[in-house]
Formats: structure tokens, sequence, C-alpha cells
């Protein structure tokens, strides 16, 4: 007499429509809890970063136009972060992917820059050989002593 899938032991290798169902759910209820816990890393971050580009801007006291764009810069790098930290997970999923729909050129334009970018940052920070002179000496140049 087969089982049902109720009466299956956890982590059973048999599996139904019901069982497959429970554990893509699990996995995406797992998932949006790691986000969860890392979305308050990410918006401190973000808020680093925003005090980062303000202390940067103070240097630019004699130059009040400049200063002022960079003040304008952290704060709306601060908003975003507050934002961030407003919205739940899923909110901002949403949103991302609306915005990945209404423009796709948009979206995979970005997506190349940021690959290129990141390609050349890993690219540059890897540990180079050091480069052997190919030039070749000519033998009378440097006499040997006789021996």
């Amino acid at each position: 007499m087969r089982a049902s899938a109720k009466d299956l032991p956890q982590g059973s290798a048999e599996t139904s429509s019901e069982t497959a169902g429970g554990f893509a759910d699990e996995v995406r209820r797992q998932a949006v809890g790691y986000a969860g816990k890392r979305k308050a890393d990410i918006s401190r971050v973000v808020s680093d970063v925003g005090n980062a580009i303000r202390s940067g801007g103070s240097g630019f006291s004699d130059q009040s136009n400049i200063k002022a764009f960079v003040y304008a810069a952290a704060e709306g790098v601060e908003e975003f972060a507050e934002g961030i930290n407003r919205r739940t997970f899923s909110e901002i999923y949403d949103e991302v992917d609306a915005v990945v729909r209404r423009r796709p050129g948009v979206t995979f334009v970005a997506a190349a820059i940021t690959g290129f970018a990141l390609f050349r940052f890993l690219r540059a920070s890897e540990i180079r050989p050091v480069p052997r002179s190919r030039a070749v000496v000519p033998v009378d140049v440097f006499p040997t002593p006789d021996v």
C-alpha cells in the first residue's frame, strides 16, 4: 500500500505535486527571509555611501555650487537608504520587476555596463606576473674575462 504525501517522513525522496509545490514555497520563504535580513545591511551600506559623499563634499567649501550639488546627491542617496528600510522585500522586488518590464532595453544596457565595470574591477585586482624583458643583449657588449 502506497503512502500519501502527508504520511511521508520529513525529507523523503518520494515527491508528489503537493510536496513539490511545498518545497518551492519553502525555498521562496527562506529566500525572502534571508533577503529581509540582508535588507537592513544594504540600507546601512547605502546610508554610509551617502555619509561618505557628504564628507567628501566638505572639501568644496570655497565652491558653493559644487558643494550644494554634492550635498543634494548625498541627500538623494540617504533618501534611497530610507526607502529601502521602509519597504518590504516583496515591494522592492515588484518595483524592480515593473521597471524591467517597462524598459527592457535600458535594463539590458545598465546590466551590460555594470557587468563590464565589475569585470574590469575584478581583473584589475588580480595579481599579475612580473613581465620579463624581451630585449636581446649582444654578447660582445659585455666582455667576459678569460679564465
